[in-house]
């Protein structure tokens, strides 16, 4: 089932106003969002990653990979930022320096702590001066400012700016980012869903309601969105339609929430011809109907019964296999 707000997001992508659904990644905080599509989707939505990745899984729309982000284990927060750290203790606060060993006591330390002015070095533990740096070997390494140890090389890591935790790579969880754009297929999907509602909007005019597509209607707990709503003052009757491809028993009990929420009559419209068995049997309770409309939006009282789960082509997968048809 597709929501109003999911409908409008996908039709700003059919008719050229949005070009494609591109993340955006929060400099400060590393949050990742979709807000060219958060701003079309109902409250009840999913996120707008989730929606665009489920859609992409109906082949409604392509996706073209983007970049790369990691969840923290620990809190979940999106945007982890790559780091080294300290293999000892894991602090990040680790800094490359170049070390003294005085080869006579074994001291090591900074060489900041051997020089004691200009090419003038003193052991800071055994406090013997050294004539030449030939007493002394150097070499560079990753000192911790935390808790004092040094190594070679420091571990990589990702630090989460939420929690400020320190995870190894391997431990996080990865996330792969994407534009999405419709196929050519989720275009006529959408224009078949279109269709089917200017169709119900059209019909109720026909017989006098102020019909309204993508809009609104008060309900005690808030303003609800709807596809379609139609109203006739004079005879105090309302109508609330719902378009789905092949609706369910959920997409069956909302409607009817909604409808009795306002005292309206509600339609349910099957754009793939069929709805589940639960269905019918909540239509007969509620005074529901249910129409079918074809690819070009034409109603009628004609439709299948199934039996829950997906047991014929989805209307994507119809549209592509036409398409693909000598």
């Amino acid at each position: 089932m597709v929501s109003p707000g999911t409908l409008t997001a996908l039709t700003a992508l059919a008719d050229g106003s949005q070009a494609e659904y591109e993340p955006t990644i929060d400099t400060e905080t590393g949050a990742v969002s979709y807000p060219d599509a958060e701003m079309h989707l109902d409250a009840g939505d999913p996120n707008a990653f989730k929606l665009l990745e489920s859609l992409a899984k109906r082949e409604i729309l392509g996706k073209t990979f983007e970049e790369k982000v990691y969840l923290c284990p620990g809190c979940g927060a999106e945007g982890m930022a790559y780091t080294t750290a300290c293999p000892s203790c894991g602090s990040a606060h680790t800094v490359e320096t170049e070390l003294f060993e005085h080869l006579a006591c074994g001291h090591i330390a900074a060489r900041e702590a051997f020089e004691v002015g200009s090419e003038e070095y003193v052991c800071p533990d055994c406090e013997a001066h050294l004539d030449s740096l030939d007493e002394i070997e150097s070499g560079h390494r990753h000192v911790c400012q935390d808790c004092g140890s040094y190594a070679e090389q420091p571990e990589h890591g990702l630090r989460c700016r939420d929690c400020g935790d320190i995870y190894t790579p391997g431990d996080a969880t990865e996330r792969v980012l994407c534009r999405y754009a419709l196929t050519d297929e989720g275009i006529r999907w959408v224009e078949a869903q279109l269709a089917a509602r200017e169709s119900m909007v059209e019909t109720l005019e026909e017989r006098g309601f102020d019909a309204r597509a993508n809009t609104t209607v008060t309900t005690d707990r808030g303003d609800q969105p709807v596809h379609v709503y139609g109203e006739d003052e004079l005879l105090d009757s309302r109508v609330v339609a719902a378009i789905h491809e092949r609706p369910g028993r959920e997409a069956a009990s909302q409607l009817c929430d909604v409808a009795a929420a306002v005292d309206a009559r509600p339609y349910l419209v099957t754009t793939l011809g069929s709805v589940e068995k639960d269905v019918v049997s909540i239509a007969e309770g509620a005074d529901m109907r249910i129409l079918s409309a074809d690819t070009e939006g034409n109603l009628s009282n004609d439709y299948q019964i199934t039996e829950g789960q997906r047991t014929s082509p989805s209307l994507v997968q119809r549209i592509a296999s036409a398409v693909r048809q000598p």
